[in-house]
Order: structure tokens, then sequence, then C-alpha cells
């Protein structure tokens, strides 16, 4: 979906920096990935692959997405299993669990539900709503960039088609802004 709703995988990870990474800039990645059958071989043997090359793991998912959308074989917001996300984030000043305590009544209240799973402590504390048709949205927060402040961010997961991801990421920036 090209519409702006949700960025490519080549806008978001920089050339300079896949090559910092791994060696080699993701043009060069996606011809010796053609040459292994990557077209074929699907998300996970690809990404494998990468990691048997010496590819850190995060990277080498990071790689197989970008080869994947410049082939055709998914679009920009389709995950391996043909579903389809979107994300949306905000810092506040805070920290982590207040913040996340904060967040989800609202949520509860635009849902109409509490949520059906949630993690206290650690890095991410986290709140998940399951919806009847499967679709989740996922709450994290963590740490932000400056002391004392906390990332939100907020995941919508397992959308059946590309035509839900415009409104499903209005939903959840409209959600963020009212904080």
């Amino acid at each position: 979906m090209m519409d702006g709703t949700v960025r490519s995988h080549a806008q978001g990870m920089a050339a300079d920096n896949v090559l910092a990474a791994t060696g080699r800039t993701p043009d060069d990645w996606y011809v010796v990935i053609d040459a292994a059958d990557g077209r074929t071989i699907g998300h996970t043997a690809i990404a494998a692959w990468l990691v048997e090359q010496g590819v850190d793991p995060w990277w080498a998912q990071g790689v197989t997405i970008g080869y994947e959308q410049s082939r055709g074989l998914r679009i920009p917001g389709q995950r391996s299993d043909g579903t389809f996300a979107v994300s949306a984030s905000r810092q506040v000043p805070g920290e982590r669990e207040a913040v996340l305590d904060l967040v989800v009544p609202v949520f509860e209240r635009a849902f109409g539900f509490a949520p059906t799973a949630g993690r206290r402590g650690g890095k991410r504390p986290s709140a998940r709503w399951t919806f009847p048709d499967r679709e989740t949205v996922l709450v994290t927060t963590e740490d932000g960039p400056r002391d004392d402040t906390v990332r939100i961010a907020v995941q919508r997961e397992r959308l059946t088609g590309p035509e839900r991801m415009p409104d499903a990421k209005a939903e959840l920036g409209a959600l963020l802004a009212s904080l």
C-alpha cells in the first residue's frame, strides 16, 4: 500500500546502514538472494540463509522483508503470513508502567472491553486486545530517548487485507493523540 499509510521497507532502512551492518547493500543482497532461489524458498528460509551467511538475525529479517517487497512478494504492511499490520507511536513524560496504566483505560473505552492479555514489569510492559475476528491491538511502553520519557508503541495486527490499513492506522493515531 503505497498511499503513505505504511512505509516501504526501503523507506525505513537506509542502504548505507545495511551496508555498514551486513557488508553489502540491499541491492547486492537481493541479487545474491535471487541466486539462492529466494523467490520460491519463502521468508523463513531466506532469513535463516542470511544468518548462515553471517548476518545478524535482526538485519536478516530486515533484508528479507526488503527483498520480498522489492520482488513483489509482499507489499508494505504485509506480514509473512499474508495478514497486514499498522503501527503508531508517541512519546510522553513518565515511567513505563504508570504510562501503561493511563493508556489501558483509554483503549478499553474505545474497544469496549478490557485487555485479553498483558505483561507487567520488564523493559516493555504491554496490554493486548484480541477481537472476535482475530485482529489484535498490542500496546507496549518502553523507555524513551530522553530521561523520564516513555515511548508508547501500538500495533494493530492480523488485518485481513490492505484496505483495512488506512482506517486502522487513523484509529491508532487518534487514540494516541487523545492521551
